[in-house]
């Protein structure tokens, strides 16, 4: 009797949630692209088309840099790909795996591609939400509470995400953490500059309402009401 209430949840957790997990990482990098693709244009917020614009940056910087890098030392090893579980994308049935990274040759097996893209994502959205934190403040504390709890959230995400990588030996563990450390600068200058440039309102992800002090926007303190 108690083998089988230890069965039923056992044989559910493998057979349903551990494939669908890995189906999940296995499409994130392209998930990430058409997700915040199809939101930038069905929401028509500035914040998603920005996010958007960052993952696209994630995905052409990574290409870069693995072009460079076999630029200066040539490597005739293509990327770990041996186990199908590295393979990221839809199955076709004309291939195993149909993605958009197809056309982003990994010359070089560095950076880890989904690795770097999702920390790119992830260090963009926290640096947005860093800089608002003020009024995440003001709001009260169960806004306030959101920037630790994003940041648990994020790394027991990235934990997996690393996890799954090094159980399939996807990449090295070098090579995961150098991936992690590269994206986590993009995404981190990316979170600098896009409101520096375009303002507060491209990185306000979490559709938070801005406070604009009057005396720094040159605005009066007072209003006197008209004379009747």
């Amino acid at each position: 009797m108690a083998t089988g209430i230890y069965e039923a949840p056992k044989s559910f957790f493998s057979d349903t949630i551990v494939p669908v997990a890995a189906e999940g990482l296995r499409l994130l990098p392209d998930s990430l692209l058409y997700g915040t693709g199809i939101l930038s244009l069905i929401t028509y917020q500035t914040p998603m088309l920005f996010l958007f614009g960052v993952v696209v940056i994630s995905f052409a910087s990574s290409y870069l840099l693995s072009m460079a890098l076999n630029a200066l030392m040539p490597q005739d090893v293509p990327p770990a790909t041996a186990s199908k579980a590295c393979i990221p994308g839809l199955y076709s049935p004309s291939a195993d795996r149909i993605t958009l990274l197809s056309e982003l040759v990994n010359t070089s097996g560095f950076p880890s591609i989904p690795m770097y893209v999702l920390s790119t994502v992830i260090a963009y959205c926290i640096g947005g939400i860093i800089q608002q934190a003020d009024i995440l403040t003001e709001l009260g504390p169960d806004y306030k509470a959101k920037i630790p709890t994003i940041m648990v959230l994020s790394a027991i995400l990235v934990f997996i995400f690393v996890l799954y990588l090094m159980m399939n030996e996807c990449n090295s563990f070098l090579t995961i953490m150098a991936s992690i450390l590269l994206g986590t600068v993009i995404g981190g200058l990316c979170s600098i500059f896009i409101p520096v440039i375009f303002g507060q309102e491209a990185i306000n992800i979490l559709g938070l309402p801005l406070f604009v002090r009057r005396d720094q926007a040159g605005q009066p303190l007072y209003i006197c009401a008209a004379k009747q």
